[in-house]
């Protein structure tokens, strides 16, 4: 007689966000390793997040030691709490060359809040672990664009709440 197995459901970047969202409270409450834990199985080396109430689209421009690494465009949906994963964040992997700085440039299709472009250099020490965080509309800190270089989605994370 054959069984039938359970099938286990598919582990997707919208999985991993809406748990991030429900671990928020753990967060908040001292354990940041399960949020890091959760986000990072879905965000990148460079991630861009949405957390507009309308869509921005624009490019991302990455120049390592060696050049330029990343040049990647962006469409996003506004930021959505009850369904975090509605488009509004975009990843990219493998951008790091190594340990160095970098400067990152972010250039808005459309003007918002009388920004369309911000630049920082970030310095990466571990290629392997480090992420940054593009965050575009955070209430938490100066500025329209933020960055926020760590080795996880705590420590990067550019604004307070986390």
């Amino acid at each position: 007689m054959e069984r039938d197995r359970p099938t286990r459901p598919e582990l997707t970047r919208r999985r991993y966000l809406a748990a991030g969202a429900t671990a928020t409270t753990v967060a908040l409450a001292g354990c940041a390793t399960v949020v890091d834990w959760i986000f990072g199985h879905a965000l990148e080396e460079v991630n861009v997040v949405n957390d507009t109430d309308r869509e921005i689209a624009g490019t991302v421009t990455v120049t390592g030691p060696e050049g330029e690494v990343l040049d990647g465009t962006f469409g996003l949906g506004p930021s959505d709490e009850d369904d975090p994963e509605e488009g509004d964040i975009e990843t990219y992997d493998d951008v790091w060359t190594g340990a160095g700085r970098y400067e990152v440039t972010v250039d808005l299709d459309e003007e918002l809040d009388g920004t369309r472009t911000a630049s920082t250099t970030v310095t990466v020490d571990d290629p392997d672990d480090e992420l940054l965080i593009i965050a575009v509309g955070i209430e938490e800190v100066d500025g329209t664009i933020a960055f926020g270089v760590g080795d996880g989605f705590t420590d990067a994370w550019p604004g307070d709440e986390w």
